[in-house]
């Protein structure tokens, strides 16, 4: 086989692995192996799946080592130790709430060539699990990965001289993981964080009864449709503007500027995209990510965010944090 060949041989199945991670993620098949070693009739029984489904499942995940099998006559399986955490849903680092969304993501990305036709995401598919979790799955993903990168951008961030405030505004914060990671290094500032009912409601879970309950205002609202919270001096605007089209991200950004201290500071953390879009390759895969799942969405390119930043009344733009990934932060004043 060629190396070309060989290439594309790869990509064309990468999908396997995704789906059968995914599968068992929506299914919750991983907290019960993880309480206890069960043997596939005893999972089968406590999840309502079919026996000779799960068997099979349960041997794919045995050999892409996520699982253990006993060798008994009727043998057990379990989870292996470096993966109880990211699979047990009960766990602060969890990561089953990504591995859902990412089976939501592929429901879309599957009908990418219906895309390049319409121009259109086609209609959601909803799991097992309905629309109301999936859109609950998405929120605590954010969390999911904000727990692994949060603590990396907020240091960049210091690093960069960017983390000077005295009240934090939060927009689309969902759970609050990046609000947290700044208030623990700015012990007298507080926070509003703003976002759909639904989010917010993650948000009071995690904060009710902490250290930091006192510290954070929890406003519902939807940024699309209301205006945002007064009285902060610096807004966070994290992983937003690829949901949309420029005349949106203008008008976000308005808003922003309306509530923002004279002297304020917004920050924008997205991919950043080089000039001809092709680099960093994360965000050009995020950009088709965005086309099966939005009306407008895509990535953009630093001079864009400029130019939309200073449209919309903000100055001395700069590209505080560069980086390759989602961590890429660009600020500007008011």
């Amino acid at each position: 086989m060629s190396k070309a060949a060989h290439i594309l041989e790869g990509f064309s199945h990468s999908y396997q692995n995704t789906c059968i991670v995914g599968a068992a993620a929506e299914l919750d098949l991983f907290t019960p192996m993880i309480r206890s070693p069960l043997t596939a009739a005893e999972l089968a029984r406590q999840r309502e799946t079919d026996l000779r489904a799960t068997v099979m499942l349960l041997d794919a995940l045995v050999a892409l080592e996520v699982l253990r099998k006993s060798s008994n006559t009727e043998p057990v399986y379990s989870v292996r130790d470096e993966y109880r955490e990211l699979l047990d849903i009960g766990h602060p680092k969890t990561f089953v709430p990504m591995l859902r969304h990412r089976m939501t993501c592929i429901r879309q990305w599957v009908e990418l060539a219906r895309v390049l036709k319409s121009g259109q995401p086609q209609d959601r598919v909803a799991s097992l699990l309905g629309p109301a979790e999936d859109y609950r799955s998405f929120v605590l993903a954010m969390h999911s990965v904000g727990v692994m990168f949060a603590a990396e951008v907020v240091d960049s961030l210091e690093q960069a001289g960017c983390l000077k405030f005295r009240h934090l505004l939060d927009v689309g914060g969902a759970s609050g993981t990046y609000t947290l990671e700044m208030l623990k290094r700015l012990p007298h500032a507080q926070a509003t964080i703003f976002d759909l009912p639904p989010a917010i409601e993650e948000a009071r879970k995690r904060f009710v009864g902490s250290p930091f309950e006192a510290r954070i205002r929890l406003a519902a609202g939807d940024f699309y449709a209301d205006e945002l919270p007064v009285g902060c001096d610096f807004a966070w605007v994290s992983a937003i503007i690829h949901q949309f089209d420029r005349q949106h991200a203008q008008m976000l950004y308005a808003k922003v500027h309306r509530v923002l201290e004279s002297g304020g500071v917004i920050a924008v953390r997205d991919f950043v995209m080089q000039p001809d879009r092709t680099v960093p390759l994360d965000g050009a895969m995020f950009a088709i990510n965005m086309l099966t799942a939005t009306q407008t969405g895509m990535c953009y390119t630093f001079d864009e965010i400029r130019e939309d930043l200073e449209i919309s009344g903000f100055s001395d733009v700069r590209y505080a944090v560069p980086a390759d990934t989602m961590g890429a932060v660009v600020t500007a004043a008011k």
